[in-house]
């Protein structure tokens, strides 16, 4: 019998090219803001605790609270400093500030004690019609508390309150016809020096002119 006819081998396989991965899309940029603010917020969470004041720090700060009158809370700051053990002469320091702020503190409050009296007695006299009175005793009051912008304005008040007297005065003279009362009345008020009475005192330097020439005309011989 004829030998078996040999097995076909089968066809071969094309080559088969490796598989190429399609490119990535390129990282948007509100990817990478989106990163940072979560990375941001992961050390914030995770940040160490600052760091304590020093104790030269609360010293300063406390110095703050009694320079301000706060002197419960600079006293209780002094005290959280001894329980620390903080080093003597920072200790020491405060205390002196203290000391010294507490003194100043207490003048502060009484003399704003004597401003509310004072007030109430120069009102007081300048409703009286009294206003060298309100002088004197608003001249006291500085001569032992000093000067400030409350007294310099109420000062203000008083000196109008004076030349005004003197220029109600001088009216009255006028009225009489005194012209030496009425003069000497007006320079008085002018030594004042007050603006607001500016005009009212130019009119009386008016009228006393045209009250010296009227003098003067009745004097003349012949008339």
């Amino acid at each position: 019998a004829p030998p078996p006819a040999p097995a076909k081998a089968p066809p071969a396989k094309p080559a088969v090219r490796g598989s190429v991965p399609p490119p990535r899309p390129p990282v948007r940029l509100r990817t990478w803001i989106a990163a940072a603010v979560v990375l941001t917020g992961i050390w914030f969470y995770n940040k160490p605790a600052d760091k304590p004041a020093s104790v030269a720090e609360q010293v300063e700060a406390a110095t703050a609270l009694a320079a301000q009158c706060d002197l419960d809370g600079a006293r209780s700051a002094l005290a959280v400093l001894k329980s620390a053990r903080a080093p003597a002469a920072q200790i020491k320091r405060l205390q002196a500030n203290i000391t010294k702020s507490a003194a100043a503190c207490e003048r502060q409050q009484q003399r704003a004690q004597a401003w509310l009296a004072l007030q109430g007695s120069v009102n007081q006299a300048l409703d009286a019609g009294e206003p060298d009175l309100a002088a004197t005793r608003l001249a006291a009051h500085v001569k032992r508390w000093g000067d400030d912008a409350d007294s310099l304005e109420l000062d203000a008040r008083v000196k109008v309150a004076q030349a005004g007297a003197r220029l109600d005065a001088a009216d009255a003279c006028l009225a009489k016809g005194e012209r030496i009362c009425l003069e000497s009345n007006l320079i008085a008020a002018e030594r004042y020096k007050r603006p607001e009475l500016a005009a009212r005192t130019q009119a009386l330097r008016a009228a006393l002119s045209q009250l010296l020439e009227r003098s003067l005309l009745d004097a003349a011989p012949g008339q």
